[in-house]
């Protein structure tokens, strides 16, 4: 539970690698044979040093040698000096990747996996030699600082981890070079004259949220002993792959290396430091106001104008020597990237291409002369000065090293003085400081853990004295020391801030990092892991370290290795985290009970609390109060592992059930239901109607047959273990355990299984009922999970039912005072059980549920009241002193029950309790006709049945028509057609009233008999399915006979249709069958109020908006607004029309009738009795008001406007336009409004009625087939059309003539001579006719081939005229002479013989035969 420094790798060949980098030093290097094991291990003195920890004032004066120190003594000899520390060393933050640097050599190491020849306990991964070599730009060059920076791979395969890794190397002369992991050069560049002092790169870190600010830049940092060049990590990202792609591309294709242009960066010059040795770059600052004035008033003075916008400033800290360490503040933007030498590259480029193409032209080209190469020095660019903002000064101290921390807020600086002081980066000021670290490697390791519930971080600084051998961990601001290690001297703590390049451009980033190794120098890299619990030092120490076991608890719950958990278990020594152990144990889903077991063993003691003295009065004054409520959640899951325990051994008893039909088993049932035997078998009868089954729930538990399913740890997490209250009555050993109030509903169920699914015996009962009280469960929560699980069971059995009742006695004893109650009052424990009767849906198992808790109810009175009696007797004797005759009271008690068996049907209910459960009973008994009707469907019925549950709670709460509608939603369910479902319903009804008549009057019931008979509807197919429904129907009747009625049902079933309807306003096939429902109701009151309750509630409303669209539209609106204004398709809407005429057909036809028929007088049925409810569908139909049947009228036309003009798709209709001024004002107001038909209508009004009716008559008869069979949709529309003209007013005389112009015009002349009677104006209508005649034979004259020769036949008398005539208006012009002729003929019977129209007529008549006459001789 402490920091341990763990082997990760090791480099391959040591010796090799040092003799080649520094042979003057490795002649004397020698290690041993087992060099890359250093044998680090941590010494087991560690753990008990957390005491230790809590004494503070000595973590600046610790050495070596110290108590808190670690045994970490390498195997390998000592030397005075190191390759490892004379060579300049980075690596890869993923540890894939090294490379060392001594002088002008540079060896690049990359790690491999080696199996073979290591043994297991040494690390796998080495780092190899892959490539070295000498680098340098002059002969004096030398490497100054290396950095290894990986750059995130963009491969859809690979998004998230490294793709390659460049070797950045800092060169004496200046120069910063770039490498490949194979030693290619991918680009060089010089930046500053003078050494490269560091190379650092700025990227996100692993945790951004902990970071400074939210800085999502990268930034690759380069110091110079008077400069810092900056360089951004984007460009420089897609520099490095391009620059990689072409330098592969070059060397496959076998070319030179391809000139890469220099890189764009930024310049800052050190002007207010006498020597910088190191840097590191935050980044952006947050823009605090305060501190930018302050900066500003000190720097420019007081009387300086400032402004209060506060800009974006990068930070740079520097350390050194004057000052110290310095803080410099670049804001962005006032140093653009120097972009002169890509300018002069490409100025070069195109100067060297023009002076080779002139000289080629003028000279001639020399082959084979390679071009010289240009030896000019690069120009360097100044830098922009960069004072410093503020900084530590300390002018003897020089530093040497500054590292920052992930978080980007504190930061590490080593000196000459061989110091190491904290500085917070934000404030500029030094926080801490460490002495005795001379040389020292610094770093830093970030944590995140969850902690409190919420994420936290924190930050260990890592520092390794080298002359000392001694590797530390700290808590930086305010902590100790949390670990020390003795390790070689001479080694490298490396540390590697940065991640991958390129992780800003990329979401989802998961590559495991190690950003601080240590290396020894004979070739060891290890990693220091911290646990997170050691940042919590001080007081809260051990608390921290338990919190840590608790961790490492859970981890080892799911190894199932009892002995370590255990061990662990055995650790844990604060009181608190017990407690949070023992809830892990619980909420664990890998909790055994052989491990619960070992835990309370172990735990129960150390409270005081063992077998014999389970609760010590001495010692619970002894403890305080947190113990004691451990101690009592201990007992209590004691308690119920005691329970689990005789559970499942009763589930693992595989011993036969006794015989359902046995008659002891019969008979101990009527002593439960307190019944005769005889009465008991009639309940049990109630469970084999065939429908039953249907009926269960979809999951279903049976008692006996189900093995258990729930573990130790679920069986546990459903009680309420954790109490935070104590329990002050200790005198008993058992502690109450309560059920929790928040299970689910299957969680319910599963422990209902495991607690009463368990086989009946006699023996097991008893076992049940001890091990019942000794856990102290509440009998309350058992008894209504018992309620729950007896809900499910499919097959209650005479078995099952003595189960279920033997518990509820079991649990009812156990409750004691809450059952029995005074007579006047009721019981709390049982009103608990009768509400969840009522409210359920399985009205079979509530009724035998009902039947027991009363029986066991009773039995409990029984016993009291004898118990009560004996008492009495008892102590009358001894007031009289007859002692001897005490027991002979119990004999004859107890030899009572045993043969006699009474029965509470018998009784008389003298209690509030035994009234209340007969009430209960009687209404579920109600309800069992109605289940098994609901739960019965026709095998030919729809696949997707609705699901139909009903209960008392239900009933009660729904009103008195809940029955009526539950029926009428199964009929509809049922799939039935209309005729089936009428002739049921007006059977059934015909057979009630006969009973009913039978019962009043024997000698009239024939007579009944015969009337009722005829009053059937059409007849229904008789077959079984039928004669089924039959025989249900006649149960719920007699239950419920005014809910069962034929009107009240299809009431009902109108109702629901109409409300689908509504629902799904497309399908008007549901509004239909409505109204079909409705036109079957025989009471007029009924079949009218219905109707009128549909229109008001749902038709008008859509009556409405469909009159205001097409008004607005002036047509039948398109499928688009159809659906946005009224929710259904534009080819619904007729239909829709049609239906509607029917609706408001019936509300007239039933307001007539009403006029005559007496009111309907309803009465409730039995079951309401005494009840209160909202009144029925039925009973709200006949309260309703009369309609006006002139009102219903004026909507009627309406709606027959909206239907022709629908129907036959008109254009350039507004249907209110229709409708005068007095009938607009009462549209779609209540139908049952006063008002009265008729009046003076406007001109305009009669003549666009008139036109509209005329386009009706001319639509229909257009639509008409040419053989003149007339369809019945288009004969009802004439109809409808003339009957709409007669109730306006308009002539019908017009109408006849308009449509027997359009008869003949369509050549139909059957039909028109059949309506020719019609018409009383002959005159008129000879007229037109003639003019009809004139039309036709202008059509023959035009398209005829022998045109001359008709002209010559033709009368010159007519010829004018008949040219006139136009055709075109005609739809069928090519018609028979003969038929024509016959068209004059009835044409002059018509005319006078005075008018000019006769002689026209004549003269076409002489004309016509005369054609016909030509047609016959040629």
């Amino acid at each position: 539970m402490s920091c341990i420094l763990d082997q990760v790798a090791s480099i391959s060949n040591t010796s090799e690698l040092a003799q080649w980098l520094c042979p003057h030093i490795a002649q004397n290097f020698a290690p041993s044979p087992s060099s890359s094991g250093s044998g680090l291990t941590e010494n087991a003195d560690w753990n008990e040093a957390w005491g230790d920890w809590e004494e503070g004032g000595k973590e600046d004066t610790l050495t070596a040698g110290g108590d808190s120190d670690v045994s970490m003594k390498s195997s390998s000899p000592q030397p005075e000096t190191s390759w490892l520390s004379e060579s300049v060393v980075a690596a890869s933050p993923t540890s894939e990747l090294m490379a060392v640097g001594y002088k002008n050599r540079l060896v690049i190491l990359t790690c491999r996996w080696e199996s073979a020849s290591i043994s297991d306990d040494e690390s796998k991964m080495r780092l190899v030699n892959t490539w070295r070599g000498t680098v340098g730009f002059t002969p004096s060059d030398e490497i100054s600082a290396i950095l290894c920076l990986p750059l995130l791979s963009q491969k859809q395969s690979s998004t998230g981890g490294p793709d390659w890794t460049c070797i950045i190397v800092g060169f004496t002369s200046g120069h910063v070079a770039m490498y490949t992991e194979n030693g290619l050069v991918l680009l060089s560049q010089l930046f500053e004259e003078g050494a490269v002092l560091s190379l650092k790169c700025r990227t996100l870190p692993s945790g951004s949220a902990a970071t400074l600010v939210q800085d999502m830049s990268e930034e690759l940092v380069i110091l110079y002993p008077r400069s810092i060049t900056t360089i951004d990590g984007f460009s420089l990202f897609q520099t490095l792959r391009g620059c990689r792609n072409q330098v592969a591309k070059a060397a496959a294709s076998g070319g030179e290396n391809v000139s890469v242009p220099p890189l764009g960066y930024k310049k800052w010059g050190l002007v207010d430091q006498v020597l910088v040795a190191d840097c590191v770059a935050p980044g952006v600052t947050p823009p605090l106001l305060y501190d930018h004035m302050f900066h500003t008033s000190l720097s420019k003075g007081c009387n300086h104008t400032l402004t209060l916008g506060v800009p974006a400033t990068s930070l740079l800290v520097t350390v050194g020597r004057v000052p110290f360490v310095g803080f410099l503040c670049a804001r962005e933007g006032t140093a653009p990237p120097f972009v002169a030498d890509v300018a002069l590259h490409y100025a070069n480029k195109l100067k060297d291409a023009l002076v080779s193409a002139a000289s080629g032209w003028l000279f001639g080209k020399s082959k084979g002369k390679d071009p010289e190469k240009s030896n000019h020095k690069p120009k360097i660019e100044p830098a922009t000065p960069l004072p410093c903002r503020s900084s530590v000064p300390d002018k003897r101290r020089t530093g040497l090293s500054v590292t920052l921390a992930a978080g980007r807020r504190l930061a590490a600086v080593t000196d000459d003085y061989g110091r190491v002081t904290l500085i917070d980066v934000n404030r500029g000021i030094c926080l801490r400081m460490w002495k005795g670290y001379r040389d020292a490697d610094c770093g830093w390791l970030d944590l995140e853990s969850e902690w409190g519930g919420s994420k936290r971080r924190v930050s260990f600084l890592l520092i390794y004295a080298p002359r000392r051998g001694l590797l530390e961990v700290w808590t930086p601001q305010q902590g100790p020391r949390v670990a020390a290690f003795n390790v070689p001297k001479y080694s490298k703590l490396i540390y590697t801030p940065h991640t991958l390049l390129g992780v800003n451009s990329v979401r989802g980033v998961r590559c495991k990092v190690f950003p601080v190794i240590f290396v020894t120098h004979d070739g060891t890299i290890s990693e220091v892991s911290i646990p997170f619990h050691l940042a919590l030092g001080g007081k809260t120490s051990k608390r921290a370290r338990d919190l840590h076991l608790v961790k490492t608890l859970k981890s080892q719950l799911k190894s199932g290795n009892e002995e370590e958990i255990m061990a662990t278990v055995c650790e844990i020594k604060t009181l608190g985290v017990r407690r949070q152990a023992i809830m892990t144990f619980v909420m664990s889903q890998h909790l055994t009970t052989t491990l619960l077991q070992a835990v309370l063993e172990y735990f129960l003691p150390l409270y005081n609390i063992s077998e014999e003295n389970a609760i010590s009065d001495d010692a619970i004054q002894t403890q305080d109060h947190e113990s004691r409520l451990l101690g009592q959640q201990l007992l209590r899951l004691k308690q119920l592992l005691s329970l689990y325990t005789v559970l499942t051994k009763l589930h693992s008893v595989r011993e036969a059930s006794p015989d359902p039909d046995d008659e002891t088993i019969v008979l101990d049932l009527s002593k439960l239901l307190v019944l005769s035997p005889e009465e008991t078998k009639t309940v049990l009868l109630t469970f084999q109607h065939p429908d039953f089954n249907k009926s269960s729930s979809t999951k279903k538990v049976k008692f006996s047959d189900v093995h258990p399913s729930i573990s130790i740890g679920s069986f546990l997490r459903c009680w309420d273990v954790s109490v935070g209250a104590l329990v002050k009555d200790v005198s008993t050993a058992v502690l109450p355990v309560h059920l929790k109030e928040d299970i689910n509903y299957e969680k319910k169920l599963k422990l209902g299984e495991f607690l009463y699914a368990w086989a009946w015996h006699r023996e097991s009962v008893k076992s049940f009922a001890t091990a019942i009280m000794s856990s102290g469960a509440n009998p309350e929560s058992l008894l209504h999970v018992a309620l729950v699980h007896w809900t499910l069971c499919p097959h209650p059995d005479t078995v099952a039912t003595l189960h279920f009742g033997t518990i509820l006695h079991s649990l009812s004893r156990m409750a004691g005072e809450k059952v029995l109650c005074d007579i006047s009052s009721q019981s709390p424990w049982w009103s608990a059980v009768r509400d969840k009767l009522v409210a359920s849906t399985q009205p079979f198992h509530a009724y035998i549920a009902a039947l027991l808790c009363r029986g066991v109810h009773a039995r409990l009175e029984m016993d009291s009241q004898r118990a009560l009696e004996q008492e009495i007797k008892l102590r009358k004797k001894l007031e009289s002193g007859d002692v001897s005759s005490q027991n002979e009271p119990e004999t004859e008690n107890n030899q009572n029950p045993q043969e006699n068996y009474s029965s509470l049907n018998d009784w008389e209910g003298l209690s509030m309790e035994m009234v209340e459960w007969n009430l209960v009973i009687n209404q579920l008994e109600a309800l069992l006709p109605l289940h098994l009707l609901l739960s019965h469907f026709p095998p030919n019925g729809p696949d997707r049945q609705p699901k139909l549950d009903v209960s008392v709670k239900a009933l009660l709460e729904k009103g008195r028509g809940f029955v009526g509608e539950l029926i009428a939603n199964w009929f509809i369910g049922s799939g039935l057609p209309l005729q089936t479902v009428e002739g049921l319903l007006r059977k059934h009804d015909s057979l009630r009233e006969k009973k009913a008549s039978e019962s009043q009057n024997s000698e009239d019931g024939s007579c009944q008999e015969e009337k009722d008979t005829s009053d059937m509807g059409e007849p229904m197919e008789e077959d079984d399915d039928n004669i089924e429904i039959m025989i249900l129907l006649e149960k719920v009747g007699e239950k419920f006979p005014h809910s069962v009625a034929a009107d009240t049902v299809l009431t009902n079933m109108a109702w629901e249709l109409a409300a689908a309807w509504h629902k799904a306003a497309d399908d008007t096939d549901l509004l239909s069958r409505s109204v079909a429902h409705i036109a079957r109701i025989k009471n007029s009151h009924i079949r009218h109020g219905v109707a009128l309750m549909i229109w008001e509630t749902w038709v008008c409303q859509c009556i409405q908006s469909a009159s205001s669209l097409m008004d607005k539209v002036g047509r039948l609106p398109k499928d688009r607004l159809c659906r946005r204004d009224l929710g259904i398709g534009e080819h619904s809407i007729s239909p829709l029309f049609k239906i509607v005429l029917s609706l408001l057909e019936q509300i007239m036809e039933a307001n007539v009738v009403c006029e005559v028929e007496k009111p309907l007088v309803m009465s409730p049925d039995r079951f309401w009795l005494g009840l209160e409810g909202s009144p029925s569908l039925v009973e709200l139909t006949v309260m309703q008001k009369m309609s006006c049947y002139d009102l219903v009228y004026q909507h009627y036309q309406l709606v027959m406007v909206l239907f022709l003009v629908t129907h036959h798709n008109l254009k350039s209709v507004r249907p209110l336009s229709y409708v005068d001024g007095k009938g607009r004002s009462v549209l779609f107001k209540s139908l049952t409004t006063s008002w009265t038909i008729g009046g003076y209508t406007e001109g305009t009004v009669a003549k666009s009625r008139l036109g509209l009716l005329c386009r009706v008559i001319t639509a229909a008869v257009s639509s008409l087939p040419d053989d003149g069979n007339q369809k019945q949709d288009n004969t009802a529309t004439i109809h409808q059309a003339l009957d709409l003209g007669r109730a306006w007013g308009v002539p019908l005389d017009v109408l006849h003539r308009h449509y027997i112009c359009e008869l003949y015009t369509s050549a139909l002349d059957t039909l028109a001579v059949e309506a020719l009677p019609l018409v009383n104006d002959g005159p008129l209508l000879g007229s037109q006719l003639v003019m009809i005649a004139g039309q036709r034979l202008h059509y023959l004259l035009v398209t005829s081939e022998r045109t001359a020769h008709h002209m010559a036949l033709t009368s010159p008398t007519i010829t004018d005229w008949v040219k006139s005539c136009d055709s075109g208006s005609l739809r069928c012009p090519d018609v028979p002479l003969e038929r024509t002729l016959q068209l004059l003929t009835r044409a002059l019977n018509l005319l006078p013989d005075s008018s000019q129209e006769y002689k026209m007529a004549t003269a076409l008549y002489d004309t016509m035969s005369a054609f016909l006459k030509d047609k016959s001789n040629s």
